[in-house]
């Protein structure tokens, strides 16, 4: 494989997300990697070869995060660096701490009389690990006395100086905080200093009853900055809750082919009311991005079939309309309309308007039109006409070229000027030539037909003469 090492890199990070589809698919996850630069290229700001822009879409149904991690600390790169010599080392005494730990684990039990060679690290992972005591009150009074926080905070109260960097996150409360009996209070909640933070969320995720139910039961009585936060954070990390949650994301978005020619794929849609009481029905072009408004009162199926007509009497009739499940789109009466015209009707999803994507986007665009209009204007009418003719000859964002020139085939004039204004010469003058033939003929038949007919009789040349002037 004649690869670059950038490529070989990315590839693998492909095959191996492809690999493990069935468990990555739908969940956000980190992907670590010993390649830097594969950071940058794995970023949406990133502008990578053509090969690994092909790989990254193949990997846009999943949700993760590439992570520079050092060779020698990713699991995944032992193979390259077996050790060819291990020093001999004894384990007796780790082998003896983690024994212990076993032990006071299954057993659940932590004798006063421990040795005195035990582990201070050891005996604070195994409290860490047991189930979370209840908290005493008395114990919340030690605990507040004793942070450093909240012995910050306790001084700005009583002193009214909140200058201290320490209590930054308390500033936005000072006037809610209060100190009673040894406890930092906001209104009636209670301030529970950091040490016992991490006990409380276990002790209100007790029975496992999920993100929502554990907040409120927090926020009923207590209170830390970011306790959301760290509520979500120790919810989130628990591994039973990870193994049972069913999270149903959004399928992977899917494309729109491309109608082959313009006006062929149509959307159309409804937006308003407006401050006036009526509506704008709104119509665009799949192909092109064409669109074409029309400004109503009564929003019936029988007066949309006239709008309908009107522009289908410009522009023809397409093949296939998506629109929304309104009432006069589903009625009987607009639905024998397009049987009859031969168009094909898809309506979307009810209730899921990103299915007429398209056409909502546009709505959302005229909608901030509509709004600017009516703060500085107060004419709205008037600027939606200037925006249509402008929208329909700017170049679009996503074809690049004007929805009338892909339309029409040509470009619609407006008021800024335009080099084509300056040239004389038509652009094809076959049709200019069969326009004089096709006159010339008809003036032929109407001569024949009538040859007394003083009007359409052929003007006498005349006898040119020589004059002479005398100058005075």
């Amino acid at each position: 494989m004649k690869y670059p090492p950038i490529e070989k890199e990315a590839l693998a990070i492909v095959w191996a997300v492809e690999r493990f589809r069935i468990y990555l698919i739908g969940i956000t996850f980190e992907l670590e990697t010993d390649h830097r630069p594969l950071e940058t290229v794995f970023t949406r700001t990133s502008r990578p070869t053509l090969r690994i822009e092909r790989w990254l879409l193949r990997l846009q149904a999943f949700t993760f995060n590439v992570v520079y991690r050092k060779g020698s600390a990713n699991l995944a790169d032992c193979l390259s660096r077996l050790a060819s010599h291990v020093d001999d080392v004894s384990w007796n005494e780790e082998s003896e701490v983690f024994i212990r730990r076993i032990a006071v684990e299954t057993l659940a039990v932590l004798n006063d009389d421990r040795d005195d060679d035990f582990d201070e690290n050891t005996e604070v992972e195994i409290k860490a690990i047991q189930e979370a005591a209840a908290i005493d009150i008395t114990e919340v009074v030690k605990e507040t006395k004793s942070d450093e926080e909240l012995s910050a905070v306790q001084k700005a109260i009583m002193t009214h100086d909140w200058r201290n960097s320490v209590v930054k996150p308390y500033v936005a409360f000072q006037n809610e905080l209060s100190y009673i009996n040894g406890l930092v209070m906001r209104g009636s909640k209670l301030v529970v200093p950091r040490t016992l933070r991490s006990r409380m969320c276990q002790l209100a995720h007790e029975g496992h009853p999920g993100q929502s139910v554990m907040k409120s039961r927090l926020r009923d009585k207590y209170w830390w900055p970011n306790m959301d936060g760290e509520t979500v954070k120790l919810c989130e990390s628990f591994e039973g809750c990870r193994l049972v949650h069913c999270a149903n994301p959004p399928d992977p978005m899917s494309r729109r082919s491309l109608p082959e020619k313009p006006w062929i794929d149509l959307a159309i849609d409804f937006l308003g009311p407006m401050p006036s009481g009526e509506y704008i029905l709104v119509i665009i072009d799949y192909y092109s991005r064409y669109m074409e408004l029309e400004i109503m009162t009564k929003i019936t199926a029988q007066e949309t079939i006239q709008r309908l007509k009107r522009i289908f009497r410009t522009w023809g009739y397409p093949r296939t309309i998506t629109l929304d499940n309104g009432k006069q789109f589903v009625s009987k009466e607009f639905g024998n309309f397009c049987k009859t015209l031969g168009i094909h009707l898809n309506h979307s999803t009810p209730y899921w308007p990103q299915a007429n994507g398209e056409v909502e986007r546009q709505n959302r665009s005229l909608l901030k039109r509509l709004k600017i209009s009516n703060a500085l204007y107060g004419n709205w009418k008037t600027e939606l006409d200037d925006y249509l003719i402008l929208y329909n000859n700017s170049p679009h964002s996503v074809t690049g070229q004007a929805p009338s020139e892909l339309l029409q085939n040509r470009k619609l004039r407006y008021k800024l000027p335009q080099l084509d204004d300056l040239s004389s010469t038509p652009p094809s003058t076959e049709f200019r030539d069969r326009d004089t033939q096709k006159k010339f003929l008809s003036l032929s038949l109407e001569r024949e037909s009538n040859p007394h007919s003083e009007a359409y009789e052929t003007p006498k040349r005349l006898t040119p003469i020589t004059a002479r002037l005398r100058s005075p």
